[in-house]
């Protein structure tokens, strides 16, 4: 794809020089923003054969769009084809292109060079960077993110990836097997209904601390909404204890709940008293109705006596397993944060404890299963039986997220919603149980085929790949050794990366120490050196944002010690708050690190649970960033404001007007191209603080944009 010489293309503006030591690159173009961000928003729509389709983490950035920008902060060939190629590699994965790519790369460099993500994540990056051909390095201070690279990256590397992907589908289609058959006696369901019943909703019930009598918990109550139908449970009073019914209200009516809307209170519906603290322990488990699975739509029932086997059996059961595979249930403890992990203010202490009694007994005769499965594999190939073994542990990741204490039905189209989907983890009252081996919504059986999908994009590359459990603020490699750092750290408070994790690490350790036993020798992942600003950890307030200034200004300093004095470091961020941008403009006024410019990617899926809940912004921003020697100087306001009228008119519009952005989208991108400015300033001399200065710029943005919105809050 060659750009034609008569289309007309959007540039972002440069912010600073490059300095003299520093020759160009094709980041330096300003194209990212345009070619990246529609490759971007398509993959997060169309759901292509990427490693995102695998394991679970969280926040990750789309392959397209990071596959552009490696190819630019790498490439010293500036030319229009360069750009042309840069845009083939965001819109797709030909490999004919790739190797171009390579080539391009190739010819700037005497060897290969050197990339370094310094936050891995879900290892977007390092995955691209390798396949373009760099030498390419990954750390990251949370086990299970080092784990989840490893597997897609090196154990991929060390295995005929054909031969691998055949034995992946054999051993996961014979592990899925056995698991049928050892669970056949949880579900009594599934012969009767002729694999129609596929899932199961369940409530609480819990005894009034004043009158005694019986009530439910039930806060959704809506079965299905979907194409105008209202069907709910509705709780009925039988001069005593409460029972449930299902019905079809009319549009006047609503549900009756014990719940107070929008306090969080709950009040007996019998004597209307206040019940001072709700604890699942104390309550019972109701299952209140099933779903089944027609020729069209679904069925809703209320569910029979027959439709679990009794506790005092599975308790049985689920002591025997223990037993046999020689290991204990989960003992590490859910974080009481209230707003953040909900689930822990009501009971649910433990990762043990955030699945019921059958979910649980399903969960460890899947590890059970992909243990023998290991044992199996190695006797032959023990090399191979890590990657297969890898890869199928993400059928646990299935389970944890789909099929938990936590996993919410969603009436308007009858599907089950996952239930760590960040950023926070809230308390349901009503969830959802599925049968996970027929074929309703996130069975395993789909989850097998999205993961050969997913393996369809591994690719064995000359690129040399490293993947180490590591922090940023004291980063394991010499000095001057990389030709880009490229990385998307945590975003100051927006998610709480180990919190979640271990709700995954906590299961998967219990296999997966088999396979990394270093890797999973703790109970919970590592949280002391985690990138986060957190008022639970940190101190309220001020204290958790400076202690997050602190951190990030010693990553910075790290970062800067271990590039090349040439080198270029793309730094993906975005936030909403002041005090977000405050933490990186300090960062960088503190490093020798001059920004030159900021190529804002508009990738995130608008429809993402966390934009749902919240207004979340759609856009990132990458930083991109030269070492420079030189003394910064002062900046008045009058200055920042006059170049900024200049940035709203020549970019902040064009993105609304020509390529579609939303106004809070450009808004937030205009806002960055302030913290650039302010970022290479000595100081703002007329402002009492840099915070104050991006108040005071966000007013002039949001007379434009009046989407737009800076928050000003302290840390989560």
């Amino acid at each position: 794809m060659i750009l034609d010489d008569n289309e007309k293309h959007y540039f972002s503006p440069d912010i600073s020089e490059i300095s003299e030591n520093c020759e160009a690159r094709l980041v330096d173009s300003g194209m990212l923003h345009y070619e990246a961000s529609v490759a971007g928003y398509n993959e997060r729509y169309l759901r292509g054969e990427t490693s995102h389709t695998i394991h679970v983490w969280w926040a990750r950035r789309p392959h397209s769009a990071m596959r552009s920008l490696v190819f630019a902060s790498l490439s010293k060939d500036t030319s229009k084809n360069a750009a042309s190629i840069m845009a083939a590699l965001a819109m797709n994965n030909n490999k004919e292109i790739q190797e171009t790519a390579r080539d391009i790369i190739k010819r700037g460099y005497n060897s290969s060079p050197k990339v370094l993500d310094m936050f891995g994540g879900g290892g977007t990056i390092p995955f691209e960077a390798k396949k373009l051909g760099a030498d390419t390095y990954s750390i990251d201070a949370n086990q299970l993110s080092v784990f989840i690279q490893k597997c897609n990256m090196i154990y991929a590397n060390q295995v005929d990836l054909e031969t691998a992907k055949s034995t992946v589908m054999k051993s996961g289609k014979a592990v899925l097997t056995r698991l049928k058959s050892d669970t056949d006696w949880l579900y009594p369901l599934r012969e009767k209904s002729a694999g129609k019943t596929f899932g199961y909703m369940w409530s609480y019930k819990t005894a009034c601390d004043k009158c005694g009598k019986l009530f439910h918990l039930i806060k959704r109550p809506w079965l299905t909404t979907k194409k105008g139908k209202r069907l709910s449970f509705v709780t009925t009073a039988n001069g005593g204890d409460e029972s449930i019914v299902i019905r079809q209200l009319s549009d006047k009516e609503s549900f009756t709940s014990a719940w107070e809307r929008g306090s969080g209170r709950c009040f007996c519906p019998h004597c209307h008293s206040l019940q001072e603290k709700i604890d699942i322990t104390q309550c019972e488990d109701v299952l209140l109705a099933t779903i089944d699975i027609e020729k069209i739509g679904k069925t809703f029932n209320l569910a029979p006596e027959n439709a679990m086997p009794s506790i005092s059996d599975i308790n049985a059961e689920e002591n025997r397993i223990l037993d046999e595979l020689n290991i204990s249930l989960p003992k590490s403890e859910l974080p009481v944060w209230s707003g953040i992990v909900n689930p822990a203010l009501y009971g649910i202490r433990t990762h043990a404890d955030f699945l019921n009694r059958r979910q649980r007994i399903f969960l460890l005769y899947l590890i059970k299963e992909l243990a023998n499965e290991y044992e199996s594999l190695a006797r032959d190939n023990e090399v191979m039986a890590k990657f297969v073994i890898g890869v199928l542990s993400s059928f646990i990741d299935q389970v944890v997220d789909w099929n938990c204490r936590m996993s919410m039905w969603i009436p308007g189209n009858e599907q089950v919603g996952r239930a760590f989907c960040g950023p926070g983890v809230a308390m349901l009252w009503d969830y959802t149980e599925t049968d996970m081996l027929l074929r309703g919504p996130a069975n395993l059986w789909d989850k097998l085929e999205r993961i050969i999908k997913g393996m369809s994009s591994f690719e064995q590359t000359g690129g040399q790949i490293t993947v180490q459990h590591a922090h940023a603020q004291e980063l394991p490699f010499e000095n001057d050794m990389f030709d880009a750092i490229i990385t998307d750290p945590p975003y100051y408070d927006n998610i709480y990366y180990s919190i979640l994790a271990d709700f995954f690490y906590a299961w998967k350790r219990i296999l997966l120490q088999k396979v990394e036993p270093i890797l999973f020798s703790s109970e919970q992942t590592d949280t002391k050196y985690e990138l986060v600003a957190s008022s639970r950890r940190q101190g309220k307030g001020k204290d958790a944002h400076q202690s997050y200034c602190i951190e990030l200004k010693q990553a910075f300093k790290e970062a800067a010690r271990v590039l090349k004095p040439d080198g270029v470091f793309s730094f993906i961020y975005s936030h909403s708050s002041v005090n977000g941008w405050d933490a990186i403009i300090q960062a960088y006024r503190s490093s020798p690190f001059w920004i030159t410019s900021v190529q804002p990617l508009s990738i995130e899926r608008k429809g993402r649970p966390r934009s749902v809940m919240s207004e979340a912004i759609n856009t990132c921003m990458t930083f991109v960033a030269r070492k420079n020697l030189s003394d910064r100087l002062p900046l008045s306001m009058a200055e920042l404001h006059d170049k900024m009228k200049i940035i709203i008119e020549s970019f902040g519009k064009q993105l609304t007007e020509c390529s579609g952005w939303s106004g809070a989208d450009a808004g937030l991108a205009v806002l960055a191209y302030a913290v650039g400015l302010i970022a290479n300033a000595k100081c703002i001399t007329d402002a009492p603080s840099d915070a104050d200065a991006l108040i005071q710029v966000s007013k002039e943005i949001k007379r434009v944009f009046p989407e737009f919105t800076l928050k000003i809050r302290n840390s989560l």
